[in-house]
């Protein structure tokens, strides 16, 4: 099954709906603020220290240099943990994690200044790099594309990963000495009674004892009668009724008085159950009235199996597949990238081994990366990266 007809990408950066890239003349002004303080410093030495004498000109030096690393660590703390240095604060800018709108962190902004800091200094990589920034949907560079980073206007952070989700990924405690005695069989863990000691099954009087006697050698004694029960005076059980269907629903061809008569076989072989349509029983399991809406402006029925990329083509198995192809020039989407299925539970989107990946971002701004062949499960308004273009999944009413 193909997809409809394309439409031109109505958001070419993969950016959710409300993100706006950073504009390059802002991120400028940013950079030589934050270089100002440091640049006013080196002056102040240089002209400055000749003019004092030994020891004032050193300690003026001295404190220079630790303002300056006073300065760099206050940039680098306002990046790494606020998303914005004071350049960026002043210019309505931040930098965030593409694929989860939070601070990029400590480790990931010493990598990008000093990627940064290396094509600067070969002048030629600079200016390679300028000329790609330009050309790239989110104005990323080399140094932003290293560390998933992306410069945006400024607006509400992601809250930060729940305490919950960390407690579900730390690993089982050992149990301890104690607790393991306690369960070896020492002390008991309640204050109940303690169970009775498990009795050896016997037969019932009057029964033979079939697997005694096959241990012992002699062949089992056959019951005279399926239908005897030890105890009964009468010796026979009455034999079984056929079942008969709630009211409203029609009784299945041949199971009527002549059903009621037959031997037990025929009357559970006349009397067939067969499935009832209940009314609104598909609704209730949460497969039904799911949507995608891609960036481009589509809006794609999940009825069953769908499957996006460049050129999604389906597994063996998948022939019924619904495939949906999307124009990436960047290329930053796989040719069968993602995809969406529901079952009783909902909705859930598979990654199918993309190369950029794929991340699921709830309404509340909590981001999911999408381990490859693992189920995700999105609910409505989740909004799902992959790669330069983003859908988002609703319910239909």
């Amino acid at each position: 099954m193909e997809s409809p007809q394309l439409a031109p990408p109505a958001n070419a950066t993969g950016l959710p709906p409300g993100v706006e890239v950073g504009g390059l003349g802002k991120r400028f002004l940013a950079h030589v603020i934050d270089k100002l303080i440091p640049a006013l410093l080196g002056l102040a030495v240089i002209y400055l220290a000749p003019r004092f004498a030994d020891d004032v000109g050193r300690i003026i030096q001295i404190a220079a240099a630790a303002l300056t690393v006073g300065w760099g660590l206050f940039v680098w703390w306002g990046f790494a943990v606020r998303a914005a240095g004071p350049g960026m604060r002043l210019m309505n800018l931040q930098l965030v994690g593409f694929y989860d709108g939070r601070p990029i962190g400590w480790m990931r902004f010493l990598l990008r200044a000093i990627v940064l800091f290396a094509l600067s200094a070969t002048g030629i990589g600079l200016l390679l790099m300028l000329i790609f920034l330009l050309m790239h949907p989110r104005k990323q560079g080399w140094h932003d594309l290293l560390v998933h980073s992306v410069v945006i206007r400024q607006r509400a952070l992601a809250p930060p990963k729940s305490k919950a989700v960390t407690e579900q990924r730390r690993p089982p405690q050992a149990i301890s000495a104690q607790q393991h005695d306690q369960l070896a069989g020492g002390a008991s863990p309640y204050d109940g009674p303690p169970y009775p000691t498990p009795q050896s099954l016997a037969p019932p009087a009057g029964v033979p004892d079939s697997y005694s006697s096959a241990a012992a050698g002699s062949p089992p004694v056959p019951s005279p009668d399926p239908y005897r029960r030890p105890g009964d005076a009468g010796g026979q059980l009455p034999p079984p009724q056929p079942l008969t269907p709630p009211a409203g629903v029609p009784m299945p061809s041949g199971a009527g008085a002549a059903g009621a008569g037959a031997p037990p076989s025929e009357a559970a072989t006349a009397t067939q159950v067969r499935p009832v349509a209940v009314p609104g029983a598909d609704r209730s399991n949460g497969q039904v009235g799911w949507l995608a809406v891609l960036d481009d402006g589509r809006e794609i029925e999940v009825n069953g199996l769908v499957l996006l990329g460049r050129n999604p083509q389906p597994q063996p198995g998948e022939e019924d597949a619904q495939l949906i192809k999307i124009a990436d020039e960047t290329r930053t989407v796989s040719k069968s990238h993602l995809a969406i299925a529901t079952d009783s539970d909902g909705a859930f989107v598979v990654d199918r081994g993309s190369t950029n990946g794929s991340t699921v971002t709830t309404s509340a701004g909590v981001s999911t990366r999408c381990q490859i062949g693992e189920r995700v499960r999105v609910a409505e308004g989740s909004i799902v990266s992959i790669g330069d273009h983003w859908l988002e999944i609703r319910r239909r009413s």
